[in-house]
């Protein structure tokens, strides 16, 4: 029995330590400050951009909750705006820098997250519109340095 006391008295003293012996008011207040809200807005979509073919792929243009706008494409694309594959990155050489290319066209900084997703911090309408055309009519508006003779 002796054993036993000590045994309970040294538990309750554990956890009075670490807390776990508070009253319930005591004990939802800890936990309310303890909850972290992490709410990642960039994870919430709150327009979608329709985009046509690019190459053999569908982009993603989308507006999130944050303000920031994707891009996801496929890069390089499968085929060209002639029509003929693109085998990989020789034969599309702009791919390491297309985010320069968007950024230079519509007047705004864009970012890279990875090889096939392009954030543009603060899109506007504007902005959109400019990305949404620069994809559609990319064969196009290509540069010469970047087409093969």
């Amino acid at each position: 029995m002796k054993n036993k006391t000590l045994i309970t008295i040294l538990t309750m003293g554990i956890f009075s330590f670490f807390g776990c012996n508070q009253n319930k008011k005591d004990s939802k207040e800890t936990k309310i400050e303890n909850v972290e809200i992490s709410e990642d807005l960039d994870e919430i979509i709150i327009k979608e951009i329709e985009v046509s073919d690019f190459g053999g792929a569908t982009p993603e243009l989308t507006l999130r909750k944050s303000g920031n706008a994707y891009l996801i494409v496929e890069v390089p694309p499968f085929n060209g705006g002639d029509g003929n594959d693109i085998d990989g990155d020789e034969d599309f050489p702009e791919v390491m820098e297309f985010e320069n290319l968007i950024a230079e066209y519509i007047g705004q900084n864009v970012e890279r997250e990875d090889r096939e997703v392009f954030i543009i911090p603060n899109a506007t309408e504007e902005s959109l519109k400019k990305t949404k055309y620069f994809m559609e009519n990319y064969w196009t508006l290509r540069k010469d340095k970047y087409k093969k003779n």
